[in-house]
């Protein structure tokens, strides 16, 4: 008897604890609507960096393609696509350095259930 009565207690137990847990899970969860706003707007500004990151990558393979066809002879085509290589890729390093300021402004601000 004794034992049936301390495992109905462990039960009711367990079952309180898990119940106390839930509801401390639903005043922990972030409903602001101006927060999710922010994020929206925050993960937003990343998804177009990353695509802006994507369309100078393609330009510096088109850039490299091209200096590998054109002729010897058309120096001033090189030049200028050699030049042209030079100002995407410093403009690849500051999408980069973007985005990775971007990921962590996200962080700091505190979105909820953002993954990078």
């Amino acid at each position: 008897m004794a034992q049936r009565i301390s495992i109905l207690f462990l039960i009711i137990f367990i079952g309180y604890r898990s119940l106390s847990h839930a509801e401390d899970y639903k005043r922990t969860v972030i409903t602001d609507p101006s927060i999710s706003r922010r994020c929206d707007i925050l993960t937003e500004t990343r998804k177009e960096k990353i695509a802006n990151k994507q369309r100078i990558l393609a330009m510096i393979e088109r850039n490299k393609h091209l200096q590998s066809v054109t002729p010897e002879n058309k120096v001033t085509v090189k030049k200028k696509l050699e030049v042209n290589l030079g100002h995407l890729e410093h403009e690849l390093t500051l999408i980069l350095t973007q985005i990775q300021f971007q990921e962590e402004n996200i962080v700091r601000k505190g979105c909820p259930g953002v993954t990078l």
